[in-house]
């Protein structure tokens, strides 16, 4: 089975060689230029203000398997102020909360509890933030169109998936699979795609054994002795222990560049110009997803997103439900703790009132150990992790083969220079930096002209949803446990102190990737190539 080397890319390394943070590197960049032109008009004083400047910087900015100090600072400011503005609780928006929100508002005198009381009502949930439709019709595909702060603004489609295998398969038919998934990923290369990359995600959930249970009642004799009736019981037990039904997903994301505005205009005028394109855009990426053999291939409307969405705050709730679910209604009332979100919601089969915490954490290759992996490298996430409802999301960024060989030969280079200045100084080297050399040769060979590959911008994130704060700290343990035994991760990253938000990035929305920079000779010729040329409108 083919394998990849995974961690240690040029774009999670500093100048110096090794994995800095940013924050660091400028804060002492800052503190050499405070000591040198310190000593020039103070003397030696100055110099001594630039190495205390220099020690202050770096004991605060020191990585620890708990962040820096920096880092903890933040979220520390970060949770006041939400707490301060009411933004770590949720109340959907509607005319009733609404007045429900100022009457209580109008009880008090402080003017920061008027304001906290209101920003708790909001039309959208964070992790959903600056979304709306730009088709929602029924039976039709549904378009998000995303203008989330911060952000450029995108347009989105998911598409539900059966997946590529099914049980015990071949090694061939396994090695079919990776090199579609890969030839998939390739198609999104050229500059002439709309499409910039795609969003895996996979939910996992315990199985509803309802069917099961109801067959019994229906086969049970009215006499059965109560030994058989706890025998059927215990079967349905063990059936449903330590099982879990997966359901897959896979998000398209087209920004909303100039050019697609320029293609969009050939199409139509306006926004039907890009609803005639967005139609041509989706056949051809379910083309691309059967073509990659992801088997059963379904785009979602836009209340089949919203249903997802409910499902994955209150997993009571059947996934795709779309029964009682409006397009503009995303999010169900939540509250934040400092390092989870808990929403209220009710089972619609009992009609009873339910409560389900989640916490989020995200998978960066700076936290990766450097090494071979299989395509199956993650799925001890996904079964051998604890119990209860999870989602897995990984948004990949196909990065053009010209910038990821560039970005792999700089890693060559900065790797072969430490290990000869180590040798010339008679030191052993060190093994971080030959595992890291390794790595990148081994990409660079993968991106070889002929091959057909390409680099990948990166980021996955997983949500875990329990009905207690017990099962959900257990759950955190257990995850950290094996994502560090069992999937080479160094650490997860907890998206702490906006939890509500971070949740979005596992939903079918792609949310939460930062666009890869291209390079200064790429955005060169981007430059030159303008918008492409006019033609006649699509019919």
């Amino acid at each position: 089975m083919a394998t990849r080397f995974i961690g240690g890319e040029s774009g999670h390394r500093s100048f110096f060689g090794g994995i800095k943070s940013k924050s660091q590197l400028v804060g002492l960049a800052g503190c050499v230029f405070i000591g040198f032109f310190g000593m020039m008009f103070t003397g030696w004083p100055g110099l001594l203000v630039g190495v205390l400047s220099g020690l202050i910087v770096y004991l605060m900015t020191a990585a620890t398997h708990r962040g820096s100090y920096w880092d903890r600072r933040k979220r520390r400011l970060r949770w006041k102020e939400r707490q301060k503005t009411g933004t770590d609780r949720f109340i959907p928006y509607s005319a009733a909360a609404w007045e429900e929100a100022s009457a209580l508002a109008n009880m008090v005198k402080s003017k920061e509890e008027k304001a906290r009381i209101m920003g708790a009502v909001r039309s959208r949930p964070d992790g959903a933030d600056g979304m709306g439709w730009l088709d929602s019709r029924t039976g039709k595909p549904g378009i998000a169109w995303h203008a989330p702060a911060g952000e450029e603004p995108y347009l989105s489609v998911a598409f539900e998936v059966s997946g590529q295998l099914r049980g015990a398969e071949s090694p061939r038919k396994q090695e079919q699979a990776q090199a579609g998934f890969g030839s998939l990923l390739a198609g999104f290369a050229p500059s002439s795609k709309l499409i910039s990359g795609i969003q895996s995600i996979t939910r996992v959930l315990p199985p509803d054994l309802a069917l099961n249970e109801a067959w019994v009642e229906d086969h049970l004799a009215a006499d059965a002795h109560p030994k058989a009736v706890r025998s059927y019981q215990e079967v349905l037990e063990r059936t449903g222990r330590d099982t879990f039904v997966q359901r897959h997903l896979i998000v398209g994301r087209w920004p909303l560049t100039p050019d697609f505005y320029a293609t969009a205009a050939r199409y139509g005028a306006g926004r039907d110009g890009w609803r005639l394109l967005m139609a041509a855009e989706i056949s051809s990426l379910a083309r691309s997803l059967r073509a990659a053999k992801l088997g059963r291939v379904r785009p979602l409307t836009a209340r089949a997103v919203v249903a997802m969405m409910l499902h994955q705050q209150n997993p009571s709730r059947p996934p795709l439900m779309v029964s009682g679910v409006k397009a503009d209604q995303m999010g169900l009332p939540s509250q934040d703790q400092w390092n989870s979100t808990w929403v209220k919601g009710t089972d619609p089969i009992s009609g009873e009132e339910v409560l389900w915490g989640h916490r989020t954490a995200m998978i960066s290759a700076e936290n990766m150990e450097t090494g071979e992996r299989t395509p199956y490298w993650l799925l001890s996430l996904l079964h051998n992790a604890g119990s209860g409802a999870r989602t897995l999301s990984f948004q990949l960024e196909t990065v053009p083969a010209d910038q990821a060989r560039l970005l792999a030969s700089r890693d060559v280079v900065r790797d072969m220079a430490a290990v000869i200045a180590k040798q010339k100084k008679g030191q052993l080297v060190d093994p971080t930096t030959d595992v890291n050399l390794t790595s990148a040769r081994a990409r660079g060979n993968d991106l070889l002209p002929g091959t057909g590959h390409h680099g990948v911008n990166w980021v996955g994130f997983i949500t875990i949803s329990a009905r207690t704060q017990a099962d959900l700290t257990e759950a955190a343990r257990r995850l950290e446990e094996t994502a560090g035994t069992s999937a080479g991760i160094q650490k997860l990253e907890w998206l702490d102190t906006y939890q509500s938000a971070a949740a979005g990035t596992t939903w079918p929305i792609y949310r939460g990737t930062r666009p890869a920079a291209p390079t200064l000779g790429a955005r060169m010729m981007n430059q030159l190539a303008g918008r492409g040329e006019k033609e006649e409108k699509v019919a």
